[in-house]
């Protein structure tokens, strides 16, 4: 429940301070007094846009501070200690709006998003606007309500995530389903081609290989003929052959080492030479011996490298690069292949979210089933308290479209009502006067208000177009609804005010330059008086005192 609300230079209002005690509390005062202020602030204070025309003239800042008590609020406790902001079960709210338009949110003095002081709304306040009930026509509106008093709340939780999967698996799935379309003519031509190459021999070795035997056996005369030109000129030749010459000089330098020396170098030297004139000899006999001028080898060697080379052209590259460009073009077709893989993956796990999220369905058709006729009776009782005494509603739950669904279930939901005698349930506003609808939407606030976890329910004037014995009965019902939670009540209606544990008096002061509001907590005597004057006239009477003081007493 909320314990103190302070409020510092917003708008009209320079400086007030207001605690609220449990039970029921209204705030009454004259028209455009000001009372709606405090719902202002309060919304401010939970998240609510800010605008800097709401800071007081002449001040730099506006500041609205709120503190709730946590002890009978699990859910806020909870919160409070999953965000790292509780401390020592208090729930102080702080929110400033400078002059600039810039805004900051406090929660338990430490500075904090915006959004956060939301997520403390949800868990500590519902605000029900005097003009509420015109968005009790929309659809969505009705569904909540029914949603709301049937509990699938955790059930739409689930929903919503499995649906927002379900999206986004469909949108992955369309993405290639488009993209396995755009590239079948891709994939048949990468097919061709792996299948062209895979044909021919693309081992970067055989290919570096085959080119140099080319170039051998396209040489193979002259290279024969310059290798029987070696060997002549090394050893065969009858003069001259310079193994028998450098043969020579050894034999005649080895017979003088003995006397020099400085020989013993030479003759190493020239032994050497010898050694590998013999090896290359031997070398050019084998080379001679095992080379061979086949021209259909070279025939089906050039056969071999023409195919290479008409590939390697189509591909726009060297013969070289083939094996790169083959492995390239067969992972790019992999590739290709692991959409349809992948296409099939998403197209079991659509099958699947879209079963979990049919049963969710179902399960949150069954709770609103169930929940819808009951609900319906109890609205009804209520209106016909409310001076509609053949006033009916009902809702009801119907399958969408072609089995549709989304994140709010699979249902359609109207709320009908019937407001007169023989008159066919039609749709609430077409139905439904302003008045009426005013009074169903106080009865369904009502009947609802135990079904919502928040401890603490505000009513801004929504009693406007009830008076008489009909404000009455709604006082009692807020007043019944205050048993286990806190009520806070904008009323103009005496009956109303007199049913509140506490009253607080709004009044506005104008002077030359500026206006100042005043909310102060009014004791007996002062509410015999406050209720004296809603009930109206000019002057108060002694009789009008009797009659707010007999309608004090009757409330407790």
């Amino acid at each position: 429940m909320i314990t103190a609300l302070s409020i510092r230079n917003l708008a009209v209002v320079e400086d007030i301070e207001v605690t609220f005690a449990m039970g029921m509390t209204s705030l009454t005062g004259e028209t455009g007094a000001g009372k709606s202020m405090l719902v202002d602030a309060l919304s401010l204070v939970l998240g609510d846009r800010a605008d800097s025309k709401m800071v007081r003239q002449g001040s730099e800042r506006a500041e609205i501070a709120a503190s709730f008590a946590t002890e009978n609020n699990p859910p806020l406790q909870s919160w409070l200690l999953e965000q790292e902001l509780d401390d020592d079960g208090q729930c102080d709210l702080r929110r400033t709006i400078s002059k600039d338009g810039r805004s900051r949110a406090y929660i338990n003095g430490r500075a904090v998003p915006l959004a956060q002081l939301r997520e403390i709304s949800v868990r500590t306040i519902d605000i029900h606007g005097q003009h509420a009930h015109q968005s009790l026509i929309r659809s969505e509106t009705q569904r909540e309500l029914l949603d709301t008093v049937a509990g699938t709340q955790p059930l739409l939780a689930k929903l919503a995530i499995q649906y927002q999967q379900l999206k986004t698996t469909q949108h992955q799935l369309d993405t290639l389903t488009q993209q396995s379309q755009d590239q079948t003519a891709r994939h048949d031509l990468l097919d061709y081609q792996v299948n062209e190459l895979q044909a021919l021999n693309l081992d970067q070795d055989y290919i570096k290989q085959l080119v140099k035997e080319h170039q051998q056996r396209n040489n193979a005369s002259q290279l024969i003929e310059a290798a029987q030109s070696a060997q002549h000129q090394l050893f065969e030749q009858e003069q001259g052959a310079a193994y028998s010459i450098i043969s020579q000089a050894l034999n005649e330098i080895s017979q003088h080492q003995d006397i020099e020396p400085q020989f013993e170098n030479i003759i190493a030297t020239l032994n050497s030479t010898v050694i590998q004139l013999d090896e290359a000899s031997n070398e050019l006999r084998h080379y001679l011996d095992n080379t061979d001028n086949d021209p259909q080898r070279l025939q089906q060697i050039e056969t071999e490298l023409a195919t290479l080379h008409d590939q390697a052209r189509k591909h726009h590259i060297e013969i070289e690069q083939l094996p790169d460009h083959f492995e390239q073009l067969q992972q790019a077709l992999a590739s290709l292949a692991h959409i349809e893989v992948h296409t099939e993956q998403l197209q079991q796990q659509l099958s699947q979210k879209m079963a979990a999220c049919r049963e969710l369905c179902q399960q949150i058709t069954k709770k609103r089933l169930q929940t819808a006729q009951p609900l319906a009776k109890k609205i009804t009782q209520s209106i016909q308290q409310l001076a509609m005494p053949t006033g009916q509603v009902e809702f009801v739950v119907s399958p969408m479209a072609n089995e549709h669904f989304n994140e709010t279930g699979a249902d359609n939901i109207q709320l009908l009502v019937t407001t007169n005698p023989g008159q066919a349930a039609g749709e609430l506003g077409k139905v439904a006067s302003g008045g009426e609808l005013a009074r169903i939407s106080l009865a369904i606030q009502v009947v609802t208000a135990s079904s919502r976890s928040v401890p603490t329910l505000v009513f801004d004037e929504v009693d406007v177009g009830i008076g008489g014995g009909i404000a009455e009965i709604v006082g009692n019902h807020l007043r019944k609804l205050a048993e286990n939670r806190q009520v806070i009540c904008i009323t103009h209606l005496p009956q109303v005010a007199a049913q509140a544990h506490q009253q607080l008096q709004v009044s506005k002061t104008n002077l030359k330059d500026s206006t100042y509001i005043e909310i102060i907590a009014l004791n007996d005597p002062e509410r015999i008086e406050e209720i004296s004057r809603m009930l109206g006239g000019v002057t108060i009477t002694q009789k009008t005192r009797l009659h707010a003081k007999e309608m004090l007493d009757n409330s407790h």
